[in-house]
């Protein structure tokens, strides 16, 4: 696929990848809230990738991701993505700030928030089938009709060492850290994350979360082999795949520690407990950190950092995640 680089990745791809973002944005801050932690019974961390300028970690990816293929193939590319609504917005931003043209094709379901931040952006919005799977088939046969460059979500190299920054910033803000709880969708973030951090300071335990009934890589784990699943759906929108990378699977099983699932359930409670005792207003995927120490599928430890990774929801959403008894 035009502009998809799938060689492995490396610690240095991520220190240019930071020296790139850092032109754009700040690290994303690293908060520990004292009513979470008494709420919890424990402390912890949170990086709170939600307050990042398209409020999501996503923007990290597509930064650095575009910024490359400007930089071997000149101002003037036009590029394309298909996301669930978090990397879109991070690519139509990126892409306005760089000044090229940007499309995304995202799943009809994607909620609106999302949508009309990509179009407000200043990208073209498709909307095409029910699911990210879809919407990635589109943007390939869109990507190769119009010669656009694909900025892939989550299978590429540059886009992984945009991810892998987050670790970088985390060992210099937390010296300390031993355990990293990582939302799981499509792999990008968890691979970037657990590459460096096994890589620079390899005790640190790596925990990824995915939702009961959307655990692609949970089942891909006890299957030995990468899986697709007959259905996914969950309230964490970004991170409904019925299928996986192949180019990250192995990364996971490498480096990651430990999958967990939680139910739909323990994530809205999640979103009301981050909102009313963080003040940190998150989705779904990005709540589900917490909600595996809500549900009791994890335990924090002495140095344990919850990776809140987007803040784009619905307000409809939110309102009802706020009505539920905690």
């Amino acid at each position: 696929m035009l502009g998809q680089v799938l060689e492995p990745v490396q610690i240095a791809d991520m220190i240019e990848a930071e020296q790139r973002i850092r032109k754009v944005f700040p690290a994303s801050p690293l908060l520990s809230m004292a009513l979470l932690n008494k709420q919890l019974g424990a402390n912890v961390y949170l990086k709170a990738e939600s307050l990042l300028p398209s409020a999501a970690y996503k923007f990290r990816g597509a930064t650095n991701k575009i910024t490359t293929l400007i930089e071997k193939y000149g101002p003037d590319i036009r590029i394309i993505t298909a996301s669930s609504g978090n990397h879109g917005m991070a690519c139509a931003l990126a892409a306005a700030r760089l000044g090229i043209q940007a499309t995304v094709v995202v799943p009809e379901p994607t909620p609106q928030i999302k949508k009309d931040c990509i179009r407000a952006l200043g990208a073209e919005l498709v909307e095409s089938g029910i699911n990210y799977d879809i919407s990635f088939l589109t943007a390939c046969k869109l990507a190769d009709e119009q010669k656009m460059y694909y900025v892939h979500p989550v299978s590429d190299r540059y886009t992984l060492a945009g991810q892998g920054t987050i670790t970088l910033e985390l060992l210099r803000q937390l010296p300390e850290v031993d355990q990293v709880i990582v939302p799981l969708g499509g792999g990008g973030l968890i691979t970037g994350i657990s590459y460096a951090m096994k890589h620079l300071k390899p005790s640190v335990k790596i925990v990824g979360v995915m939702p009961e009934d959307s655990a692609v890589y949970v089942e891909s784990r006890k299957a030995g082999r990468l899986v697709t699943l007959d259905h996914a759906s969950s309230i964490a929108d970004a991170c409904v795949r019925v299928g996986g990378e192949e180019y990250l699977f192995p990364y996971i099983e490498k480096y990651v520690d430990e999958l967990v699932t939680v139910t739909e359930d323990n994530i809205r409670k999640a979103i009301k407990t981050a909102c009313l005792y963080a003040k940190l207003t998150l989705e779904g995927a990005a709540a589900m950190a917490l909600a595996s120490l809500i549900e009791g599928k994890t335990t924090a430890t002495d140095h344990t950092v919850l990776i809140c990774s987007g803040g784009n929801i619905d307000q409809t959403v939110l309102e009802a995640c706020l009505k539920m008894p905690l």
